[in-house]
């Protein structure tokens, strides 16, 4: 067994290499000691030996998406071979040319519309060769064939799959092109498709002493198979049962492969059996060593205390508690076996609860928050830790947890659709509700903590709210006494009503509905929609209440100032009968609202603004989403105030006094209630002291762990469709102890979650978010290099006003660049004769650049003045700044002597698709 999870491997003489963790490696073919290639510390893919063993290509995401690099074997620094940005890129080996094949599915309108490239090693620009769509390629003297199908992944993580987007071969045998194809590419005839009748899902194609070898799972695991040119003779020459057997490849003889992090050779077509080559890593795994988390960068869940002095964390599954001000951060719980979450403060008890899975099952952990023995605190049932454990396996999978004021219970909402109270003293567990159609969500308390709410969900969209008395505290009600226990309709269902709450002072409920239909007009069809449909309501919980909005019989007193509710523990008076007759809605104007809390003296909420699924409303077309604005709703006054023009999340203290309020990475704790002199009651808390020291391994082992609970949780047939999923769980698991980064971890997941055979189950490899990378400039034409190695423009493609990101940098106003003008230079820099404009547009895309460019191909006069100041460099995906003269979006000529001209802007990274990512992974480069 080798040392490390090795994947993708390929030989060449007495060399082997292949990736482990994030770095391409070499080991002699025999096996042994192996040395890094590469160390870029990005994730890497498919290298491949050229023909003459004295390179090594494979695929980098070193600047961003992968992209084609090569080095030679003795160590030389990597070269950047393509500038595609493009997430489907990879390696799939070498011509006898000398140049790498490679696929990619950049410059085409959709990412399953992969082509082949043949890549020059000199960086001339890649070229296109005429295969059509194809997933993979094998190109010999004694033909080619081709892998067609719109599956992505490799077998192994579509286990089994029998659907119509497997893999399809096709080989076509030698015959000479028709001029003016490349003559360097062997003549071939027309593709014939090979194996149609196989039945199972095909890759990996190689054509090996005159016989097509690949990949195929037909008889129900992975394996190699070989067949003649013509599909007939199929013969299998591995034979692994359960894992498969992934990326082979060949030097012409030999095959090997990886299956379970192990590399396995097959010596030849006629070899008897594969043989396991044993390798050894030379140096430590630094993705395993522990590295410092800090609830600056992975803050989770957050829970006020009463006051507003601190908040109980959650960061990256472990608990902290965070003082807001010139004060310690303390960590009740740090346990790399387990994750906690959903950390919540008990009342004034000094303690905090969360969720754990430490034992599998979830269960509610509690522990005080200065460090005091938690057997001191309750008197019994405390571990050696001062943790005490409630409710193991009664709970399900925890979704919603809420503690009611004075501590005493927990509210507990499950996946399974069951609603429980836990008492915190005795860890008595009781079921309140289920529902049929969903989760319940909403949880809160009531001042007194006798009464609970929740949403419960309906036939979609549909909720109701309820609420239960769950404490003898409550009083009797004036039309006759509740049990404890029993739930009582809010409203009836007819509506989407989520998020109750109860004023701060006992009298309402108050909730968020859709029950608002003042249809719109659409302004491009003839159609009505309901854009908004929100408003915020509230119901008198006693008959004999008032509405806060109507009239007075004395008149409504004057002066009165906000946060005048009563300073002791109201007392909540419910009368059942009529209470959905009674909701009235709160006089703020329709809109789209979320989150509602109750504060002292009205309510807070988010006020989400409209906005469309692509983007493209702001008023540039890379401008950040819009985000909610934080409101505050005074119940006396009867007036909404704006506390935060825009925000993230927030939370409420106990009191009602404090917000703690997150703004992309700063943390504030602001008054409920702002004034225009209280600026100075601001906090802004440093978040970076509540830490912990992380292993990567333990953390790697848990997430495992839940991942396989999370799917069996969440399958589809209770059965887990006749698959042994703890047995599987149990044979991948020691491969942890192999696994050198997250792109590993997510490669073995995906394995595991393939043995399912249910093909749309995906993983991606977590980003820890160390690297900020700014896409490859387009520029929105076909530009091509003339006989005479000049880059000429052929075509600017026209633009689309209707589609703010469907716009050549060259096609705007004042830029004037025809066909035939040639590309001199990019930011002053000449652009290579052979390597072309693209590297010098590398990182540039959203950010000003000033090109040079030959009108008709006239003599260049002098260097060219740029007028005017270029704007700092947006980050990407952030706002164009204000247009300063001569260099805005709107390009301008700065001088022109001779035909030449210097034009400065910003190159796109968008596509012609309104669906396109930002990051320039599409481009209309290549739109015709």
């Amino acid at each position: 067994m080798s040392s490390g999870y090795l994947r993708y491997p390929h030989l060449h003489g007495d060399l082997l290499t292949f990736v482990a963790g994030d770095a391409v490696w070499l080991a002699p073919a025999a096996g042994g000691r192996a040395w890094r290639l590469s160390a870029d510390d990005a994730p890497v893919s498919y290298p491949r030996f050229s023909r003459d063993g004295t390179r090594v290509a494979w695929s980098s995401g070193r600047d961003g998406n992968p992209e084609v690099y090569s080095a030679d074997t003795e160590g030389s620094a990597a070269v950047r071979l393509t500038y595609w940005g493009d997430p489907q890129t990879r390696v799939t080996g070498w011509t006898t040319a000398g140049e790498v094949l490679a696929i990619t599915s950049a410059h085409q309108p959709a990412a399953k519309y992969r082509r082949a490239y043949a890549v020059p090693g000199d960086g001339t620009p890649p070229r296109l060769l005429p295969f059509g769509a194809v997933n993979d390629v094998a190109i010999e003297d004694a033909g080619a064939a081709l892998l067609t199908g719109s599956v992505a992944g490799e077998p192994a993580f579509w286990k089994r799959y029998r659907g119509g987007r497997a893999g399809k071969l096709w080989i076509a045998t030698p015959t000479p092109y028709p001029p003016p194809l490349p003559s360097s590419l062997p003549p071939l005839s027309l593709f014939t498709r090979v194996l149609a009748d196989l039945g199972g899902q095909l890759a990996s194609p190689m054509l090996i002493g005159g016989r097509l070898f690949f990949l195929s799972d037909h008889e129900g695991t992975g394996n190699i198979y070989s067949c003649a040119l013509d599909g007939t003779g199929v013969a299998r020459h591995t034979d692994h049962d359960g894992m498969y057997v992934r990326n082979p490849s060949t030097d012409g003889q030999r095959i090997v492969y990886h299956v379970a992090g192990d590399v396995w050779i097959l010596d030849g077509p006629d070899a008897p059996e594969p043989r396991r080559i044993e390798v050894s890593l030379g140096s430590p795994a630094a993705a395993r060593a522990p590295r410092l988390i800090s609830a600056k960068d992975h803050l989770g869940a957050l829970d006020c205390d009463k006051t507003g002095q601190a908040s109980v964390v959650e960061v990256r599954g472990t608990v902290h508690w965070l003082t807001h001000k010139d004060g310690p951060a303390r960590a009740p719980h740090v346990d790399p076996r387990a994750r906690a979450r959903l950390p919540r403060v008990l009342g004034d008890t000094g303690q905090v609860m969360w969720v754990t899975d430490a034992a599998g099952a979830d269960a509610l952990e509690i522990a005080s928050v200065d460090g005091a023995s938690q057997a001191g605190a309750r008197g019994e049932g405390a571990g050696d830790t001062g943790v005490v454990r409630l409710a193991e396996g009664l709970l399900g999978h925890v979704t919603s947890l809420a503690a009611s004021p004075d501590g005493a219970t927990v509210a507990a909402a499950a996946h399974d659709g069951r609603l429980r109270v836990v008492d915190v003293a005795s860890g008595q567990v009781t079921e309140l509700a289920a529902a049929d159609d969903g989760a319940i969500d909403g949880l809160a308390w009531s001042p007194d903590s006798a009464w609970l709410a929740w949403s419960q969900p309906g036939i979609r969209p549909l909720a109701r709210i309820r609420v239960a008395h769950v404490s003898p505290r409550a009083p009797t009600s004036p039309t006759g006494s509740i049990a404890d226990g029993e739930v009582i309709d809010v409203t009836d269902g007819r509506f989407a009503d989520t998020n109750p709450v109860f004023t701060a002072d006992g009298l309402y409920l108050a909730f968020l509905s859709q029950r608002t239909f003042d249809p719109v007009y659409d302004s491009h069809t003839f159609d009505l929609s309901f854009p908004f449909g929100s408003r915020p309501y509230l119901v008198p919980l006693a008959a004999g209440t008032p509405s806060p909005f109507g009239p007075m019989p004395d008149g409504r007193p004057l002066g009165q100032e906000n946060g005048e509710d009563p300073d002791g523990e109201p007392a909540v008076t419910v009368d059942a009968d009529g209470l959905a007759e009674r909701v009235i809605a709160i006089p703020v104007e329709e809109a789209r609202y979320r989150y509602l809390r109750p504060v002292k003296g009205g309510l807070v909420w988010l006020r989400a603004p409209v906005a469309g699924v692509l983007g493209e409303g702001g008023a540039g077309p890379d401008d950040d989403r819009p985000r909610p604005a934080l409101q505050r709703f005074d119940l006396r006054k009867r007036e909404v105030k704006e506390l935060v023009g825009a925000l993230d999340w927030f939370r409420v203290s106990g009191d009602g006094t404090r917000l703690v309020v997150r703004d992309h990475d700063e943390l504030r704790v602001l008054p409920s209630a702002r004034k225009h002199d209280d600026a100075g009651q601001t906090v802004t808390v440093d978040a970076s002291r509540a830490r912990f020291q992380a292993d990567p391994a333990a953390l790697w082992r848990h997430a495992y762990g839940e991942a396989g609970r999370f799917m069996r949780r969440d399958y589809w047939v209770p059965g887990m469709s006749g698959v042994d999923w703890d047995g599987v769980l149990d044979e991948y698991r020691p491969l942890l102890d192999r696994i050198r980064g997250a792109a590993d971890f997510a490669d073995l997941l995906w394995e595991v979650f393939g043995e399912l055979g249910t093909s749309h189950a995906y993983v991606t490899a977590a980003h820890d978010g160390a690297r900020n990378y700014t896409p490859v400039g387009q520029l929105g034409a076909d530009i091509s290099r003339d006989a005479s190695g000049r880059w000429v423009v052929d075509r600017v493609l026209p633009g689309e006003s209707s589609d703010p990101r469907a716009l050549s940098p060259l096609a705007a106003p004042g830029v004037a660049v025809n066909p035939g003008d040639q590309l001199v230079a990019v930011d002053g820099q000449p652009v290579d004769p052979r390597r072309g404009p693209w590297p010098l547009l590398a990182g540039t895309a959203g950010k000003p650049v000033e090109l040079t460019l030959l009108s008709g191909g006239t003599t260049p006069p002098d260097p060219p003045l740029l007028g005017g100041p270029i704007p700092p460099d947006p980050p990407w995906g952030g706002p164009i700044p204000p247009d300063p003269p001569c260099a805005g979006w709107s390009w301008c000529r700065c001088a022109t002597s001779g035909g030449c001209a210097t034009r400065t802007g910003w190159p796109t990274g968008a596509a012609w698709s309104a669906s396109s990512a930002r990051d320039g992974s599409a481009t209309c480069t290549s739109r015709t």
